[in-house]
């Protein structure tokens, strides 16, 4: 772990409207994969690297129910292994995927890129849902192990998206906020992989920092990490508590 984490005095802006972040339940996982879909498919800010692997694979309609289905699967994967790993804000306005990373897991969960492979087979054919199985494994594996190799635990974002037309309301920084105060308490760095200068921008902002970059068909990947913030009235961690995953079954 990194000897020179970040310790500095919080504040709170009071006049800050309050945004309420809920785990995305059962019921709620098709309407959260219709947002990040919504929101990975607009050019302002999308992940340029999933949206390019899509259309490597796709074409038209295909392409936007190609991504509904790769984010539907994610979203319910991510509420089975833990209700707190997939998050919305305002009836899932925005959404967040993360998760936390261990060196010598008990139950680790990295999202599935394609977890309903036949689904995909079915809807795109097989030569299709293979590449795009291929495609979608985590590109920068390796330099992430080699950046974090010092952190026995740490958080990762793996997808955040919001509604186009409900932007520039504090949705994405409140989804972002709600897993980086778990970070600072439990003294965890956070991972992220950022694709276009829109997201880096916004990730700096929160405290995050370009530690490395790749290029994934000629798409340049930053690979950032943000070093947890350290109360001087917390200085010691406080262990991060994951709550365990729905019953398949349950809402």
């Amino acid at each position: 772990m990194y000897s020179n984490r970040i310790t500095r005095q919080l504040t709170v802006n009071l006049d800050q409207q309050h945004i309420n972040v809920r785990p995305v339940i059962k019921g709620a996982i098709k309407e959260a994969a219709h947002t990040l879909t919504s929101a990975y498919n607009n050019a302002s800010s999308n992940n340029s690297v999933l949206v390019a692997n899509s259309w490597l694979c796709h074409s038209g309609s295909k392409h936007d129910e190609f991504l509904y289905v790769l984010f539907k699967n994610i979203a319910n994967a991510a509420t089975l292994a833990s209700r707190d790993y997939a998050i919305q804000v305002e009836g899932c306005s925005g959404v967040l995927v993360w998760s936390l990373q261990r060196k010598r897991p008990i139950r680790a969960w990295i999202p599935p890129c394609l977890g309903g492979t036949l689904r995909l087979a079915r809807l795109v054919g097989w030569t299709s849902a293979l590449k795009s199985a291929i495609q979608f494994q985590p590109s920068c594996a390796k330099m992430r192990r080699k950046l974090m190799a010092e952190d026995e635990d740490y958080i990762t974002i793996h997808y955040v998206g919001v509604l186009p037309h409900e932007r520039n309301k504090g949705y994405g920084r409140a989804l972002l906020q709600h897993v980086l105060d778990k970070a600072d308490a439990a003294h965890y760095a956070v991972y992220a992989e950022v694709s276009d200068a829109y997201n880096v921008a916004f990730f700096e902002k929160m405290g995050f920092i370009v530690r490395a970059n790749v290029v994934t068909n000629n798409i340049p990947v930053f690979l950032m990490v943000r070093e947890p913030v350290i109360s001087p009235q917390s200085p010691s961690p406080i262990p991060l508590v994951i709550s365990p995953g729905r019953r398949r079954n349950s809402t």
